[in-house]
């Protein structure tokens, strides 16, 4: 599952608590179609009986939740007692996504990971300048069981847990050589990508771009793309390169 639709979006919660958007994860929430007008309706009227002091707390908690996400990288796991605030789900994310604009600073973060990470390759194609890179804290795992459990135990309206992770879900760099791209990723295998191992071509028609290689392991997805046309075993080859155990 790609990092765009792994994050459970509290959109209805930011409208009927705070007045605005909640920025959790920018590209998920682009992923997001909009709730129905109707289901907005049933859930504005579900509220209402929701008592004020705790739409207050809610409210308290994830201003305090927004303002320390925006100072660091960390990661925060909501429990949401009252799902109809959060669009039906009890569990939403803060945090946890850091863009980075030159390639010493994303190394600095990259560095202090365990696991894998991306490095720049050696082998790039003649040209081509690091871009932009990002990083992903997880959103999956036994911890979201743990906050749920923690969550319902505490009887608080909403409960919020910092996750102190050391492996990223998600990495990509990203290099351009003029109006082109090669990006380089890692994601965290879903269920149905597992099934798959090894090097291999994506399965898009001709006339489509960018252009993918894919590299599954036992646990995770490498991939590069460019909006060129790369021979296959060079773009292995520079994904090889990348990829640093």
């Amino acid at each position: 599952m790609k990092a765009a639709t792994k994050v459970a979006i509290a959109t209805l919660s930011s409208i009927l608590l705070l007045g605005s958007s909640v920025n959790l994860a920018a590209e998920a929430a682009s992923s997001q179609t909009a709730a129905p007008k109707t289901a907005v309706k049933k859930a504005a009227k579900s509220t209402k009986a929701i008592p004020a002091e705790d739409k207050k707390f809610i409210e308290n908690e994830m201003n305090r939740v927004k303002e320390q996400a925006e100072k660091s990288d960390d990661v925060f796991v909501l429990y949401h007692k009252y799902k109809e605030l959060n669009n039906g789900f009890d569990i939403s994310f803060w945090g946890g996504i850091e863009h980075y604009t030159t390639y010493e600073d994303y190394l600095k973060k990259a560095s202090t990971l365990e696991g894998s990470i991306l490095a720049q390759p050696p082998n790039l194609p003649k040209g081509y300048k690091f871009s932009k890179a990002r990083i992903e804290g997880p959103t999956k795992g036994k911890f979201i069981d743990e906050v749920r459990a923690e969550g319902k135990k505490s009887g608080k309206p909403i409960y919020v847990k910092k996750i102190d992770w050391k492996e990223a879900a998600t990495i990509r760099l990203e290099y351009t050589n003029g109006k082109d791209t090669l990006a380089i990723s890692k994601y965290t295998l879903d269920s149905e990508g597992s099934k798959k191992k090894g090097f291999f071509e994506g399965d898009f028609p001709a006339h489509i771009y960018p252009k993918y290689v894919f590299w599954h392991t036992d646990k995770f997805e490498y991939s590069i793309s460019t909006t060129t046309d790369m021979p296959k075993e060079q773009k292995i080859e520079i994904l090889k390169a990348a990829v640093k155990k």
